[in-house]
């Protein structure tokens, strides 16, 4: 078995960069819409005022708070991980909870 523990511990190990989904359907849903956001993006530069700037800085100050949903999201999962092998081991060892 590979150890986990050492890279991570060593900052060789970065699972929120280097996580990718793999899913087909994914890919080609992010392709799609990237496609509306740029056509969207075009069409706003051509208004008077043009207000591509004014969105993008939106979109911008939405993106910033992505990290921290992420973040949260994997901690709450690796908590229900970690929770799930406590209570497997514990029915291994003939522990109940009540």
């Amino acid at each position: 078995m590979n150890n986990i523990l050492s890279p991570l511990y060593n900052g060789e190990l970065f699972p929120a960069e280097q996580y990718a989904p793999r899913c087909r359907e994914y890919r080609k849903s992010k392709q799609e819409h990237y496609r509306h956001y740029t056509d969207f993006i075009e069409e706003l530069g051509k208004m008077n005022p043009p207000l591509d700037k004014r969105f993008l800085q939106i979109m911008d100050e939405q993106f910033d708070t992505m990290p921290f949903e992420f973040s949260e999201m994997f901690i709450d999962g690796f908590r229900l991980g970690a929770r799930m092998m406590v209570e497997i081991f514990q029915s291994d060892l003939g522990i109940r909870e009540e």
